[in-house]
């Protein structure tokens, strides 16, 4: 910058001294260059700019633009600062009154642990077989006899009684008679085994087949009798005095007297062989599950 000014001042000089030296070619050398010293300090005075300090380099020309607008930074607004809450102290709720504990009937949670409920009802009749002889004079009321079921027994829940479960049943009554009609045996059932599981059952039996009725008493005791009653008619018949005659007729009628005599005591049974058939007809409703 400096050096352009230095050419500048230095042009406008020579152009002065020329222009001083075609006006008048009259005035002497001495005067010319005191007039040139005066013009050269004159233009170095007017076009000398005043020196500025300035970043940019002498190289540098100045230039009218207008500097660059700076990049804007973008500041990130503070976070503002928040006290932390005050912790809250929780009262912790009462805690509930224990529940009343529930007294469940054992056959019925076992009942329900094996899964629905179902019902075999009232009525329902099965039929059975007797694995044991029984007869109502060699038996007697508490006696345990077994018998098993000739069919299935379906539940209303689906459960299934199939056909051979074991079913306990007892001797109720027994009676012995003079004929054979008179003598009588009766049961009553206990309980019925199916799946893996006892039951009590209350249930009404009767045999479907036909019995047995048997005379209690042997011939041979019926022999005796006869013939004890003729010795005893013969005896009697020679002592009233009829001889050899009324000895026969005696004896006649002391044996016809023995056998009316047993007749008159004889005893019959009612008895029902091994495999007999039975019917049991359920008297009160029987629970199950699956």
């Amino acid at each position: 910058m400096h050096r352009t000014a230095r050419w500048s001042a230095l042009a406008v000089a020579t152009a002065a001294f020329m222009t001083t030296a075609c006006r008048d070619s009259k005035v002497d050398v001495a005067a010319a260059d005191s007039s040139l010293a005066r013009d050269i300090t004159l233009a170095s005075a007017v076009t000398a700019p005043t020196p500025e300090l300035r970043d940019l380099p002498d190289s540098v020309p100045p230039t009218s633009e207008a500097p660059l607008p700076k990049p804007k930074v973008e500041r990130k607004p503070p976070k503002p600062t928040t006290q932390p809450p005050t912790p809250v102290r929780e009262v912790p709720p009462p805690a509930p009154p224990a529940p009343t504990p529930v007294v469940e009937d054992t056959a019925s949670a076992a009942v329900s642990a094996s899964g629905p409920r179902g019902v075999i009802p009232a009525g329902t009749t099965v039929g059975l077989t007797l694995d044991s002889r029984a007869c109502s004079d060699a038996n007697r009321p508490g006696d345990k006899l077994v018998a098993h079921t000739t069919e299935a027994v379906t539940a209303t829940n689906g459960a299934v009684f199939p056909a051979g479960s074991a079913v306990v049943i007892e001797v109720a009554t027994v009676a012995a008679g003079g004929t054979p009609d008179s003598s009588t045996i009766t049961f009553r059932v206990k309980s019925i085994t199916a799946n893996d599981k006892t039951r009590p059952v209350t249930a009404d039996i009767v045999a479907t087949g036909p019995v047995e009725r048997n005379r209690v008493e042997t011939k041979s005791a019926d022999k005796k009798k006869v013939v004890a009653g003729a010795i005893l008619g013969a005896i009697v018949g020679r002592v009233a005095g009829g001889g050899t005659k009324g000895t026969v007729i005696g004896a006649a009628a002391g044996a016809a007297a023995g056998a009316a005599a047993a007749a008159a005591t004889a005893k019959y049974e009612t008895c029902l062989p091994v495999g007999a058939p039975l019917r049991m007809t359920i008297a009160e409703a029987i629970e199950v599950g699956v």
